[in-house]
């Protein structure tokens, strides 16, 4: 009898480390992933001031139309648009209408605090 007791203990074992084994991996597999860290999505642009953005959505349009312009800019200052037509600020995504009577070109000029610019321009004809 106890030499059949000596030779048990060695299936109990390797049942209790498998068994552990088990649970400690369905507990491994439940904890759900860390969060990745926190980032600024314009942190991308580093510091320089940049136009992410300018464009119209209607490129021709007729005597008495109505054009939507858009901008977005990041690391600016202050915005200027030439002709002026509506006020504008730093914003990395705003839109406003505008009425030409002719073909014009608008020109967007952003600043950084550094005085640095930068410009893009675009035209809405009238046709």
């Amino acid at each position: 009898m106890q030499k059949i007791i000596r030779i048990m203990w060695l299936p109990v074992l390797v049942t209790a480390l498998y068994t552990g084994y088990i649970l400690y991996q369905r507990y491994e597999a439940s904890q759900p992933p860390a969060p990745p860290p926190e980032r600024d999505p314009l942190a991308a642009y580093g510091s320089r001031v940049k136009i992410l953005q300018f464009y119209t959505g209607n490129p021709i349009i007729a005597p008495g139309a109505k054009a939507l312009l858009c901008y977005g800019v990041v690391n600016a200052k202050s915005v200027r648009l030439d002709p002026p037509v509506d006020n504008v600020w730093p914003s990395v995504s705003r839109c406003f209408e505008v009425i030409p009577t002719k073909t014009t070109r608008y020109t967007l000029t952003a600043e950084a605090a550094d005085h640095s610019t930068a410009v893009e321009s675009l035209e809405v004809k009238v046709r």
